[in-house]
């Protein structure tokens, strides 16, 4: 039913080319993709079916197979190949156990890199046997065109998404409860089994300056990918899913493309 309704979608889009150009007025990203879902209806295409690098919004399929093959009550020892990965980090120690629902947290709140790559080697022994799960899963949701190399969005020519395809990945990452409740905080604290509390803020700055709608969402920024941003804005009594690649002002783009106002703004 999830891909049914976003393949739908671009049939209304013609219907809608006046709201399209104008929200589309001022936005620097390369890739967009905006539905509001709920009535079907395209807010704005740009290079919708291009491949761009996802940079971390992929950590929302990474969460969606390790929710899919964990609990999150599940305990992982984290390795010391997790620990050295690239940051963004949460600053995980080599040896010691965390719950599933802790690492899930800082991966998908405050993009740490280290906590994807101790899920990946827990789920499937291998960041590179865990991608072989990604492009499954991704399939299985509908979307055709990706391909994912790792859990974390590191830079990789060979992976790359779409808008529209990661627009699919999108809905039903936020179709999980688990994920829209972390989603929502503004901070997150974890605590490892050696009693050390990590403590991270949210990278997902329109929690603090969006007034309305409540946008929750995914960031990633590599040099490559450039920002990106992928989730959900809640509206009363509908939704709309918008995926944003390679921006300049990601921030700002988000605010044009739903026309909302940002706090503090006389607008």
């Amino acid at each position: 039913m999830l891909c049914c309704v976003l393949l739908c979608v671009p049939g209304t889009a013609h219907a809608k080319k006046a709201s399209s150009k104008k929200a589309s007025s001022g936005v620097t990203a390369e890739g967009v993709y905006a539905v509001d879902y709920t009535n079907r209806r395209v807010l704005m295409d740009r290079n919708s079916r291009r491949r761009f690098m996802p940079a971390s919004t992929v950590k929302l399929l990474t969460a969606l197979v390790v929710l899919d093959e964990k609990g999150l009550d599940d305990k992982v020892r984290v390795s010391r190949n997790a620990t050295r990965v690239e940051p963004t980090r949460a600053g995980l120690k080599a040896d010691v156990t965390y719950t599933v629902g802790d690492l899930l947290e800082v991966l998908v709140a405050t993009s740490a890199n280290d906590a994807g790559v101790a899920l990946a080697e827990a789920v499937a022994g291998s960041e590179s046997a865990f991608a072989e799960l990604m492009d499954r899963k991704a399939g299985e949701l509908g979307a055709q065109a990706s391909h994912f190399t790792n859990a974390s969005g590191l830079p990789d020519s060979k992976m790359g998404t779409t808008p529209y395809d990661f627009s699919i990945i999108t809905r039903a990452a936020f179709s999980h409860p688990f994920i829209v409740r972390t989603m929502k905080k503004q901070y997150v604290t974890i605590e490892g089994s050696d009693g050390v509390k990590i403590r991270r803020r949210n990278h997902n700055k329109l929690l603090w300056r969006l007034a309305d709608p409540l946008v929750l969402g995914k960031t990633g920024y590599t040099r490559a990918a450039r920002h990106c941003y992928a989730g959900i804005a809640y509206y009363d009594d509908y939704r709309v899913s918008i995926v944003v690649f390679k921006s300049r002002k990601p921030w700002d783009d988000i605010v044009k493309i739903l026309g909302a106002k940002m706090k503090g703004s006389k607008k």
